[in-house]
């Protein structure tokens, strides 16, 4: 009994971290429809969820307890390396696409974490990728093949931040187990929010940083910060640490759903015939193979989510 409540609580979770990350579309173009664009938002997300971070952190163990200089600076780096490079092209993606189309795109990375960890871990992934990868790639081409030239750069970041993803996830699960879980996002949400508040305060010519620019704005970027990161991670983690990841990620594409949903509910956005199909085609390609690599794991392991 305890171990079926276990399950059902962490898929509770899991799907509500799934919820919270589905619905942050909605508060991103709310920003975006009064004056923010990617980098701003970015910087005001990041630097109000290592503050309110730091806070919590404060709360449960003081400031003790950090770990040593070479573990911090390498989660300061994933966040302000491989954090930045991944907020960038999503939300700069988001910029010039549909939602529902920039996280369809978004969800071939699981296969490429797969693939990494075979090549650099010797992590030999279970049979079924080869037809599961043939499908997430024929699910991308589809999904892509019908979007209109003004959206082809909106492709190229989002497969670009889903290929620095997966680099970010594979490195950050080699690093995150050496701390404890606050102070590891922490550090990450850190190194990002230096990233771009470094990029803000430089004013580079040609990458606009434009901070959201009155309440409503605001307020879109606090519950991107609050609700759709801290508490979506949060939700994320806790349901891992009682299904596993690879359960985990099966739900995650849930994600997807709740995303497509409220584009077509509140942004008026909508998907071709073409597109359901790439799309069905990518989220069953990663629920397959991560249904097949629990089976043949049962540790759980870490991740982090943009």
């Amino acid at each position: 009994m305890v171990l079926k409540n276990r399950g059902v609580a962490g898929v509770a979770f899991a799907l509500t971290s799934s919820t919270l990350y589905g619905i942050t579309p909605i508060f991103v173009y709310a920003a975006y429809d009064r004056g923010a664009d990617p980098f701003g938002l970015m910087t005001a997300r990041y630097a109000i969820s290592a503050a309110v971070l730091l806070v919590i952190r404060f709360v449960h163990v003081g400031l003790r307890k950090w770990p040593e200089r070479k573990t911090s600076l390498q989660l300061f780096l994933l966040g302000a390396l491989g954090l930045y490079g991944n907020g960038v092209c999503v939300f700069s993606a988001l910029d010039r696409m549909d939602s529902g189309l920039v996280m369809v795109l978004f969800y071939f990375y699981p296969m490429i974490v797969v693939l990494l960890g075979w090549l650099f871990y010797r992590h030999k992934p279970a049979s079924v990728i080869w037809p599961c990868l043939v499908a997430t790639i024929g699910g991308v081409a589809l999904t892509a093949s019908d979007v209109s030239s003004a959206e082809a750069s909106g492709i190229v970041f989002i497969i670009v931040g889903a290929i620095i993803y997966a680099v970010y996830s594979v490195l950050g699960s080699r690093v995150m187990p050496s701390t404890d879980l606050l102070t590891g996002l922490w550090l990450v949400f850190a190194g990002a929010a230096f990233s771009f508040t470094l990029m803000w305060l430089l004013d580079i010519p040609g990458i606009p940083s434009t901070m959201p620019m009155n309440t409503i704005a605001w307020l879109s970027a606090v519950e991107i910060a609050l609700v759709g990161t801290i508490v979506a991670m949060g939700a994320f983690f806790a349901g891992m640490k009682r299904i596993g990841a690879s359960n985990s990620a099966v739900i995650q594409t849930f994600e997807v759903i709740i995303t497509i949903g409220m584009g077509i509910a509140f942004l008026n956005e909508s998907l071709t015939a073409r597109q359901v199909l790439g799309t069905v085609l990518i989220l069953g390609g990663v629920a397959v193979l991560a249904r097949a690599e629990a089976k043949r794991t049962s540790g759980v392991g870490d991740g982090l989510h943009p």
